[in-house]
């Protein structure tokens, strides 16, 4: 049995999956109830599409399919909760690419630094890409259901940090993707990976001195108490993905496939336009509680990023060029 697994079983949650796997059709007369692996506070925008996602399907099926949403990683880990789909000890997950970039490495092209101007040419390009992605996750044994969007991704430091220079050594909490590495090294920092859930407590430790996200991450799982200095790095946009386990959507009744991929493209909507309004209202309480904001001149933070962005995305090979390609036209960086 492997960690995961045996972390999922002291909790008493291997049911549902193995269950779905077992069984060679679900009868649409009894309730069937799917579990939605998540990462944040109930707060944040990607908890709340998800609820939102699973309180429409039930409606569409009368109550008859229920999906439980389960934040604050109690499932596992980003990495965790992906492996558990893709095994069917968890039906549904959300992740970006610290877990899905684990098996589709292409993706990560899409979230390189200072690629966007807003989150509406992220959801251009990710419509523009959505074939592409459907098809590699199908490879690796994941069907994705919808696409997620946050951003700008920026700052807290336990210290102020007004310049570019003023990052150099700085132990910078990224997540584990090297994405999020090569970039902290570009800005002269060191890279600090470490697991969402423990990021807290190693601020608090001074393991890191600075945490980067979205205003909306930072302030619902209130980093600013331990990393009161909010700069404006705003580095990056950036997509997320909620995909299920191919065997338990097989084994469900072609209605209810059906409602779960229209109900998926219609989440994509709606997490993209309350993204836009948390990511604002978040700002605003970030800068409230911060001792410090600062918004450094980003040009230097551009050109250190630009050589190596190609260079990692030539790279990944796969099909990670065309997707950059798509990029580019969209955006024109």
């Amino acid at each position: 049995m492997n960690r995961f697994a045996h972390r999922i079983g002291r909790r008493g949650l291997l049911g549902g999956a193995g269950a779905l796997l077992a069984m060679p059709a679900i009868a649409q007369t009894a309730q069937t109830t799917l579990r939605f692996a998540t990462l944040y506070t109930p707060q944040h925008s990607a908890n709340r599409s998800s609820q939102w996602f699973a309180d429409e399907v039930s409606k569409q099926t009368d109550g008859k399919l229920h999906i439980q949403v389960y934040p604050n990683a109690v499932l596992g880990n980003e990495d965790e909760a992906v492996q558990g789909v893709r095994n069917g000890t968890i039906d549904i997950c959300y992740g970006g690419v610290v877990g899905f970039g684990g098996y589709v490495r292409d993706i990560r092209v899409l979230e390189l630094p200072y690629l966007y101007s807003d989150l509406d040419q992220l959801a251009q390009v990710a419509n523009n890409v959505a074939p592409i992605i459907d098809t590699l996750y199908s490879n690796v044994g994941l069907k994705r259901l919808s696409f997620q969007f946050d951003g700008p991704r920026m700052t807290l430091a336990t210290r102020p940090l007004r310049s570019f220079a003023d990052f150099k050594g700085l132990k910078m909490r990224v997540p584990q993707s090297p994405v999020y590495i090569e970039m902290v090294k570009a800005f002269g920092a060191i890279p600090t990976p470490i697991a969402l859930p423990e990021a807290y407590t190693a601020l608090q430790a001074h393991v890191a001195d600075a945490i980067e996200g979205s205003a909306t991450s930072m302030y619902t799982s209130k980093y600013y108490e331990v990393a009161r200095n909010l700069v404006r790095t705003d580095h990056i946009f950036f997509t997320s993905y909620v995909a299920i386990n191919p065997g338990v959507f097989g084994r469900l009744p072609a209605e209810w496939q059906k409602i779960l991929v229209d109900t998926g493209n219609r989440a994509t909507d709606y997490n993209l336009q309350i993204s836009k309004a948390a990511s604002q209202a978040d700002l605003a309480q970030l800068v409230k509680v911060s001792q410090s904001v600062s918004t450094p001149d980003r040009e230097p933070f551009k050109k250190a990023v630009q050589v190596p962005n190609e260079k990692y995305a030539a790279s990944l090979g796969g099909r990670a060029m065309e997707l950059y390609k798509q990029v580019q036209a969209v955006t024109g960086h």
